[in-house]
């Protein structure tokens, strides 16, 4: 037997590991009474639930992960479609969590099919519990990360009831909610639809949120709508381009990184650049290229080439174009992409990071 047989079956006896207690609970319970387990016994579901989840509950440590073969959920699914499920708010939000840790997975979400997706769907809906609502939502966030799922989602329409999560009184509920749409607008397909189902209006006041985690994941959401042409003059009319000119100047790598990111995107159009630079834009991009995160220093070369690169090519007086002009933008991104370099080698040599 070679090592790596040994590793998975090592891997697989650890508590958590598998779904097989909770798999042989379930086809146990089909002799019972009732011929269900959650009419005849719904706590031993939750008890199996709850205990898979604490064991999983930190991605980091989690044995379940660790066996990276797809796991059987078919028996998981056949509950949460149960309508004793749906009526049990401490039962739902329990397997839901479950289904949570086994959507991390790579196996598991590619073998998602359409009526999974349904099924997940129905619990965003849930009136008893905005917390059933969130966990659902943070299922889709993991899910929405594979192309194939993203198109399920889509013709499920389950953007516009995560959309209304983003009203949600419960910050945690408004994450998941952003982190699900954050996902979905990675591809293409879930931008154009997010854009037709005018999502982006919903998604503008928690950029200033009291929640670091709201805020950073709503601005992930805007960075990847901006990529979306179409979605461009939506960002600029609701106002978002202030706010994202504000968090250039975040704490939060991520925040500022998103939002120079977004900026970039957003300074191709003439309207926003207009507006990129009377909100004082130029200043805190400047401060980002000489910062320590890569992706933001590259992100802000791009915004300030667009922002600043126009107007060097040609006479501001008479508007030619001549061998000048030209040159002056050719040493303006010169200087950018130098100012980007040794901002890389600086962190580079002198980065905790940096290997020794």
């Amino acid at each position: 037997m070679s090592d790596t047989t040994d590793d998975l079956s090592s891997a697989k006896l650890k508590p958590g590991a598998t779904l097989d207690r909770f798999n042989d609970a379930v086809k146990r319970g089909e002799s019972g009474a009732h011929g269900n387990i959650l009419v005849d016994n719904p706590g031993l579901v939750e008890d199996l639930a709850i205990e898979f989840y604490k064991f999983n509950e930190n991605p980091k440590e989690s044995p379940n992960l660790e066996v990276e073969e797809e796991d059987d959920c078919s028996f998981l699914m056949d509950c949460l479609d149960h309508d004793s499920c749906a009526d049990d708010a401490d039962l739902a939000l329990a397997l839901l969590r479950m289904l949570k840790v086994l959507s991390r997975k790579y196996a598991n979400r590619c073998n998602l099919e359409l009526e999974d997706i349904r099924i997940i769907s129905k619990y965003l809906h849930n009136k008893e519990s905005l917390y059933v609502a969130g966990e659902a939502a943070s299922i889709f966030l993991n899910i929405c990360y594979e192309k194939e799922n993203v198109l399920m989602v889509i013709q499920e329409n389950v953007v516009q009831p995560l959309a209304e999560l983003l009203d949600s009184p419960f910050e945690d509920v408004q994450a998941n909610a952003a982190g699900a749409l954050q996902s979905l607008s990675f591809q293409e397909e879930g931008r154009v639809h997010m854009r037709e189902a005018e999502v982006l209006p919903s998604l503008f006041p928690l950029l200033t949120h009291s929640s670091v985690k709201v805020r950073t994941r709503t601005v992930g959401v805007i960075h990847n709508m901006s990529s979306d042409v179409g979605s461009i003059k939506i960002i600029r009319t609701g106002n978002a381009i202030k706010e994202l000119v504000r968090m250039l100047a975040a704490p939060q790598v991520s925040i500022c990184g998103s939002a120079a990111g977004a900026i970039q995107n957003l300074s191709r159009e003439q309207a926003s650049k207009q507006e990129i630079v009377e909100a004082g834009g130029i200043p805190p991009l400047l401060d980002l290229m000489f910062g320590s995160d890569v992706q933001s220093q590259v992100c802000a070369a791009g915004a300030l080439l667009n922002l600043l690169g126009p107007q060097l090519e040609s006479d501001p007086n008479t508007g030619i174009q001549t061998p000048f002009n030209l040159s002056q933008r050719r040493g303006l991104s010169r200087l950018v992409m130098l100012s980007v370099v040794t901002g890389m080698a600086f962190h580079g040599l002198y980065s905790d990071d940096a290997e020794s």
